[in-house]
């Protein structure tokens, strides 16, 4: 076999074989973008699953927060009525009390006003009884007076009865006369002081009750109770205000963020052809440069057999 013939048939052979091996790189390269997109597929729906899990996961979240906050309302508004009830009825508690001691109060303060008045009456009673009584003793010694005035101007007139009677003349008769005369002077002039005395002495006793009734009201007026007046009301306790609570937001849509894209996947044919066309360019390049070397061969031989 001549050289020329030799070559062409290994240029053929490396042509083949280049065939071959970029038929078979296309394969491998198209298996491995076609494994490439499962994967990218099965990120995605990875991606697209835990984009509706974390969707959902906010969204349960709101609501437990939602729930969460009407759960507190409600037992605020529990705590607040029964706050509210309590409060009324402490208020109502106080009231009963401030009402029986302002119903105490004023009976005590009749009472009392009842026992002065009484106090008072016995005083101005007492004082009159102690002043009639002595009046009436001022007024029996009067009596008693006038009797013993009575009497000794009778002693009197026997005691000159009896000296006319001894018709008794002369001086010695006068001056019985005059004895008896002065006698029953000096008895007067002592009923007159006792009378006189009697009475300096019944104007100091009621002065002296007089004292005695005002020093009594006065005492009674001391242990009189003060008028008293009205109590305070009770404090009422104002109604608890209702508090206020504020709701989470809704969500909108972005709060859950875009949804995953697909990352670049390489189709099987894309890659093929590009495969292919790497493939393609080698071999071309392969054939061309053995085409060349071929001519060039063959240009040399045949000036060798032509002698060019």
């Amino acid at each position: 076999m001549d050289p020329g013939t030799a070559m062409l048939i290994g240029t053929g052979v490396n042509v083949v074989g280049g065939l071959i091996g970029g038929s078979r790189a296309a394969s491998a390269a198209a298996d491995q973008a076609e494994q490439q997109a499962i994967a990218t597929q099965a990120r995605h729906q990875y991606d697209l699953d835990m984009w509706d899990m974390k969707k959902s996961q906010l969204q349960a979240s709101r609501q437990e927060a939602v729930d969460r906050i009407m759960t507190e309302a409600r037992n605020e508004g529990k705590i607040r009525a029964y706050k509210d009830v309590a409060n009324q009825e402490q208020y109502d508690y106080d009231l009963k009390i401030r009402d029986s001691q302002q119903a105490g109060n004023e009976a005590a303060y009749e009472r009392s006003e009842d026992i002065y008045q009484s106090q008072t009456s016995l005083n101005d009673v007492a004082a009159k009884a102690s002043m009639d009584s002595e009046i009436v003793k001022l007024e029996e010694g009067y009596n008693e007076r006038a009797f013993d005035r009575q009497e000794s101007y009778i002693d009197m007139l026997v005691a000159e009865g009896r000296l006319r009677a001894r018709a008794s003349s002369g001086r010695s008769a006068v001056k019985g006369m005059q004895a008896t005369m002065g006698d029953w002077g000096r008895q007067m002039a002592m009923l007159n002081e006792t009378a006189v005395s009697a009475d300096r002495n019944l104007h100091s006793v009621l002065q002296n009750i007089i004292r005695d009734k005002s020093s009594a009201d006065l005492t009674a007026y001391a242990s009189r109770m003060l008028e008293p007046g009205e109590l305070p009301m009770p404090l009422k306790q104002r109604p608890i205000p209702i508090a206020e609570y504020n709701l989470p937001r809704v969500l909108v849509e972005s709060d859950f963020g875009p949804q995953p894209i697909r990352g670049f996947m390489a189709s099987p044919g894309a890659a093929a052809d590009m495969v292919w066309g790497q493939t393609i360019t080698s071999i071309a390049g392969v054939v061309g440069s053995g085409i060349n070397s071929y001519a060039g061969d063959m240009g040399a031989a045949g000036k060798k057999m032509w002698g060019n």
